[in-house]
């Protein structure tokens, strides 16, 4: 799995101690879980059935998939 460094603003790192501190569940789970949401959230079902069948780091069209959910996101599908 590949390890990636990001930044936190002061507003989520508040409210995601608050939920670990209040629930079952660790930093990774819940940063894992909260992407994939988004991701599914933004995407369309085909895109992400697409997504889902691709396993090699070259394997994803990336770009096709990036290009997509910004045209949408631009028109205000998403």
């Amino acid at each position: 799995m590949a390890k990636r460094s990001f930044s936190i603003n002061d507003e989520t790192d508040r409210l995601l101690n608050y939920y670990l501190n209040h629930s079952e569940k660790d930093w990774d789970s819940v940063i894992n879980e909260a992407i994939k949401y988004y991701i599914c959230d933004h995407l369309t079902q085909k895109q992400v059935h697409e997504a889902m069948k691709h396993t090699g780091k070259d394997a994803f069209p990336a770009d096709e998939v990036l290009r997509n959910f910004n045209s949408s996101w631009m028109n205000g599908d998403a």
